[in-house]
């Protein structure tokens, strides 16, 4: 698949409805980008430093994701997430957190994980990290009152997102509990929209999304037996958020397209013995 043509041929049909940025890697080549390093609002594509921050911290044995925190009701962020509904319940795991923070989006799971942190701790993380200039954590979510936004590129949330599962690999019983939320991700409408996990057992999709007044992003690896692509697109000044996500949509159907024609070439190509 020529994939700068489609995506050409993509941005001619969408972009009326919205203003893009895009990056698509293999992980050995570059397949297509455009405006790929360009920031923009990053709304919780945000969460997933803050995700790969805490596992590799425990993993280096500097964090216990087994640790209880206290999460007063009183005061509980709504937007996304279920923990501003979970009233009964003041006690919750970092690890749990981190679950709710990927798989539901939790904002309030992801402010008690920058509290926890230090906001100014994984600040300097991120600036120490090789994407870190294309990632920017500057406030809380929900917290619009501050007058500063977070922010990503197209790249940076595809970085980030190869270093999260790139952590997993490196140990095998930290894989599955590093996957799990982003497996179990419950907002599947934009990459991995098109595609039904249950129609095609062999395809893995783990995405995050980002959504905001304008904004529809999402990033996400799309894995078909060893064959794996990222993808992270980015969309603001949206008009027609349904555009947005047909777009995005287009660019996960491609990705399958592309994963699974070169499992199949890797098949077709194995020596016989």
């Amino acid at each position: 698949m020529d994939w700068n043509k489609e995506a050409a041929e993509l941005k001619a049909r969408f972009s009326p409805y919205f203003k893009s940025s895009w990056y698509i890697t293999d992980g050995k080549q570059i397949l297509a980008e455009e405006n790929e390093m360009d920031l923009v609002w990053s709304a919780s594509i945000i969460k997933l430093p803050i995700y790969l921050y805490y596992y590799e911290k425990a993993m280096q044995g500097e964090i216990d994701l087994a640790t209880e925190i206290n999460v007063p009701v009183k005061n509980r962020v709504t937007g996304s997430g279920i923990l501003h509904l979970l009233t009964s319940r003041e006690t919750w795991t970092l690890e749990e957190l981190l679950q709710l923070m990927i798989a539901v989006s939790d904002n309030e799971a992801t402010n008690q994980l920058i509290q926890y942190a230090g906001l100014k701790a994984l600040q300097n993380w991120i600036a120490a990290k090789e994407w870190g200039e294309e990632i920017k954590l500057r406030r809380y979510l929900m917290d619009y009152a501050s007058g500063v936004t977070n922010e990503v590129s197209a790249r940076g949330a595809v970085f980030v997102l190869q270093d999260i599962l790139a952590l997993g690999k490196q140990q095998a019983e930290w894989k599955g509990r590093i996957e799990k939320p982003l497996l179990k991700q419950q907002f599947r409408n934009g990459l991995p929209g098109a595609l039904d996990e249950r129609e095609l057992p062999i395809l893995e999709m783990m995405n995050k999304t980002g959504e905001d007044n304008g904004i529809r992003h999402d990033v996400a690896l799309f894995r078909y037996h060893d064959q794996e692509l990222f993808v992270g697109a980015l969309t603001y000044e949206v008009k027609e958020e349904a555009k947005a996500y047909e777009w995005m949509q287009e660019l996960g159907k491609r990705a399958y397209k592309t994963v699974k024609a070169a499992d199949t070439e890797k098949i077709e190509n194995k020596p016989k013995e």
